[in-house]
């Protein structure tokens, strides 16, 4: 699990033991960059009183202000404003109305169509042509005013003539007003498609996202017999509002494809998807195509004997690995369950955490051996398998008491991560459970912080040039001043060559591209946490954030934003942004899911 052989070097010259956050001083009351760093790693609640805090110079008043909010210990105050904390119809159509930048309107816009709220284009209210042609080029909103029409929503004439502007000034997409349409024509809103575009393999996965979002009885027919083979005479790519793709294309895009038919496959999926003939996909064999499938096969609620016969083959479906058998084993327990026990036995006692955790999540009930169990978890890495157990002592049902006493030993877990977990599971049982202590200093804690502190104190952008198979590159501009501890983390992770050779296992059109499982699929880290550094910069087009399965759960894999996600913002930690979208932007766009990465560098001295 633990990819970290080329960061050895790095961290064992790093110096160990970082000093605890000092407090203030009565003779100057300082909150310096290192403290602050230092602090929201440990995670300890900040004890200053006011008149400390006020005496404080106001970049360190600020820092402290944000070290505290960030923590988030008892009685600290929340990051997130109430309209991001607990978003309201009432609360975004009153900042709809009062929105004039392009930032705010998007964001009323975005906001209003995740509540599903009818007036959603009320947030473009008042916009003229003028402010059409003058529209931020890479601040799309053909998905945004598709979903705001399938809402409820009413294109106005005023609205209509600044979307035609927009359309004069060149700032329309053709991909993504065609997947717009897409959608509008498929739910009767619109009689046609717009002309056919080019098929990419970034426009053949944008169309299949948006044609997934139809009902399976309208996708039925095209789905069953369109796409027996990966031909480009298939009668899909017409439908879809594409030009015929040719097959060098088609081959780009494969692993997408078929990730995408095995993600519209409804739940509880139809036995009939599952029965598609035809000849074979050339990338059906792939981890990440296999990984993708073994998800659409767990929606299946019938047996079909095919797949039954399949799946006792050895191995089930060419799932070779630990990780491969978790991720077929909802499938299994639905196909065969005594077979279904014996793979989950066998993750139980194996050393894969990640295969762990699709045991345990696959246990209706507390094992006979919970604590040889416990024993085997506490020493997982990365924390997946123990975020799982954490959970399952609730999904168990266990009486109150018995859930405390396994829940009390994870507050000194060395990992916070799992010291978190158990501490919410326990508040939840009883409210007086103290907040967990920081965990010792380990020696990947001591390297990240060591440069966190380095990048912080320079004060300037920390450069990442990403190059990915075909000499496409993307450079990255992270703020230490925002995130120092994650970006630090990532500069460690891509100078020891972590992310080289990997692939990309995330593509979502007109959202974001993430990256960095040593895996090739989304799971996986480099077997350490880092802490949530959220602030509430925005997430605009280009944006770079950390993903995250849970609160400070950070570690390897990260995402570039294809389009602006206010949702995200204040919730994942923003290291920074790409640099010149005009050249990054469509190099993401056309994207293949399963793109390698062929090296990340640090440029600077």
């Amino acid at each position: 699990m633990r990819r970290l052989p080329c960061l050895l070097s790095l961290i064992l010259l790093a110096p160990l033991g970082v000093q605890a956050q000092p407090g203030p001083t009565p003779q100057e009351p300082r909150f310096s960059i290192r403290d602050a760093i230092q602090a929201e790693w440990s995670r300890q609640p900040l004890n200053w009183t006011e008149a400390q805090r006020a005496a404080l110079p106001a970049p360190d008043r600020e820092r402290l202000d944000r070290a505290l909010r960030r923590i988030g210990s008892p009685g600290a105050p929340s990051l997130l404003p109430p309209e991001l904390e607990q978003p309201s119809v009432g609360a975004w159509e009153a900042k709809a109305k009062a929105a004039r930048s392009p930032q705010e309107r998007f964001t009323a816009l975005s906001f209003l169509n995740r509540l599903k709220s009818p007036k959603a284009l009320g947030s473009l209210d008042g916009l003229t042509a003028a402010e059409g042609a003058a529209w931020p080029r890479h601040l799309h909103l053909e998905a945004a005013i598709a979903t705001a029409r399938l809402n409820g929503g009413q294109v106005s004439p005023a609205l209509q003539t600044f979307l035609e502007a927009r359309q004069r000034a060149g700032l329309v997409d053709p991909v993504r007003a065609q997947a717009a349409r897409l959608r509008l024509v498929m739910s009767g809103k619109e009689p046609g498609l717009l002309p056919p575009v080019s098929a990419t393999t970034g426009s053949l996965l944008a169309l299949m996202d948006a044609w997934n979002r139809a009902p399976w009885a309208q996708r039925r027919e095209l789905a069953l017999h369109a796409f027996r083979s990966l031909s480009p005479d298939s009668a899909a790519w017409p439908a879809l509002g594409l030009g015929r793709p040719d097959q060098a294309t088609l081959e780009r895009a494969c692993v997408g494809l078929l990730s995408r038919l095995a993600e519209g496959v409804p739940s509880p999926a139809p036995a009939e998807a599952f029965q598609v003939g035809g000849g074979p996909w050339p990338c059906s064999t792939q981890t990440l195509a296999q990984w993708y499938g073994f998800q659409a096969l767990a929606k299946l609620d019938t047996p079909l004997p095919f797949l039954q016969t399949a799946l006792r083959q050895d191995p089930p479906l060419g799932a070779t690995g630990p990780r491969m058998l978790g991720a077929l084993l909802p499938a299994l327990r639905r196909q065969n369950p005594d077979q279904a026990d014996q793979v989950r036995a066998r993750l139980l006692a194996g050393q894969d955490p990640l295969g762990r955790a699709a045991a345990l999540e696959d246990l209706p009930s507390a094992p006979g051996d919970l604590d040889a169990l416990t024993k085997a978890t506490w020493m997982d890495a990365p924390p997946d398998s123990q975020q799982v157990l954490i959970q399952s002592y609730a999904r168990w049902k266990m009486p109150a008491g018995e859930q405390m006493t396994q829940l009390r030993p994870w507050l000194q877990h060395p990992d916070w991560a799992c010291r978190w977990e158990a501490y919410q599971a326990l508040r939840k049982l009883d409210p007086r459970t103290p907040w967990p202590e920081a965990p010792k200093p380990t020696r990947a804690s001591d390297a990240i912080l060591t440069e966190a502190f380095r990048l912080a104190e320079r004060a300037t952008p920390v450069r990442l040039r990403i190059t990915f198979s075909g000499a496409r590159q993307v450079t990255l501009r992270l703020d230490p001043g925002v995130a120092p501890m994650n970006v630090a983390n990532l500069v460690l992770l891509a100078r020891g060559g972590f992310f080289d050779g990997h692939l990309v296992p995330r593509v979502v059109p007109d959202f974001v591209v993430q990256m960095g499982s040593p895996f090739d699929t989304m799971e996986g880290g480099p077997g350490y946490t880092v802490r949530c550094e959220n602030s509430l910069t925005w997430y605009g087009p280009g944006s770079v954030g950390m993903a995250l399965s849970g609160k400070d759960t950070g570690g390897s894999q990260f995402f570039i934003t294809t389009n602006a996600t206010p949702h995200l913002t204040g919730r994942y930690t923003r290291l920074g942004e790409v640099e010149d979208l005009d050249r990054a932007l469509p190099v993401l766009d056309d994207l293949e899911l399963g793109a390698r990465i062929e090296s990340i560098k640090v440029l600077e001295p």
